[in-house]
């Protein structure tokens, strides 16, 4: 996916939501295959009784569309909002598009953050993953599942520091030329 950059803008680091979205999706499909194997399984055997042994291919049907529909619902439709997820960091904003959202990749520029604050529980000390708050003038916005957030915590600050140095040098570099000509 090309990424709507501002000329000069460079990106620092991409990468989607934390991959342990996908536990519950996985488990899901785990479950539901296992239970419609049995089903399958118990359907197929020979000393069914007579009303389930006349039917026993309808139900084995019926077993097989309810296990598509349901690993459909619940294990193909999350991993596909997983794979659009997105969170980006740019020399100017950190962009990001959560799984749950209309597919819009929203922006926040680096120069109207105040300050981030990096969540990780105790129990993710192995992938360090959390919950990063960007915190605005007027609230803040939360990106959940952000992979090793202490570490993405670090580049935008640092982001934030540069962005910051290169509009002071900016401003500083206009002020003087305005009162050469004077």
């Amino acid at each position: 996916m090309k990424l709507p950059l501002h000329e000069r803008e460079r990106v620092i680091i991409k990468t989607r939501e934390h991959s342990r979205v996908l536990r519950q999706p996985i488990s899901a499909f785990l479950i539901l295959t296992a239970l419609c194997t049995f089903a399958i399984g118990y359907l197929s055997r020979d000393n069914l009784s007579d009303w389930l042994a006349d039917n026993a291919d309808v139900w084995m049907i019926v077993a097989v569309v309810l296990w598509a529909a349901l690993v459909l619902i619940w294990s193909i439709v999350p991993w596909i909002r997983w794979t659009r997820s997105l969170i980006v960091l740019t020399s100017e904003r950190i962009m990001y598009r959560s799984a749950y959202s209309q597919g819009q990749l929203q922006s926040v520029g680096l120069f109207t953050v105040r300050d981030l604050v990096a969540y990780a529980k105790q129990h993710n000390a192995m992938t360090r993953a959390g919950t990063l708050d960007i915190v605005l003038n007027q609230g803040y916005v939360r990106i959940a599942h952000v992979p090793s957030v202490p570490y993405f915590r670090s580049l935008a600050m640092e982001a934030m520091a540069n962005l910051r140095g290169s509009r002071d040098a900016a401003h500083t570099e206009t002020t003087n030329s305005e009162g050469m000509g004077a």
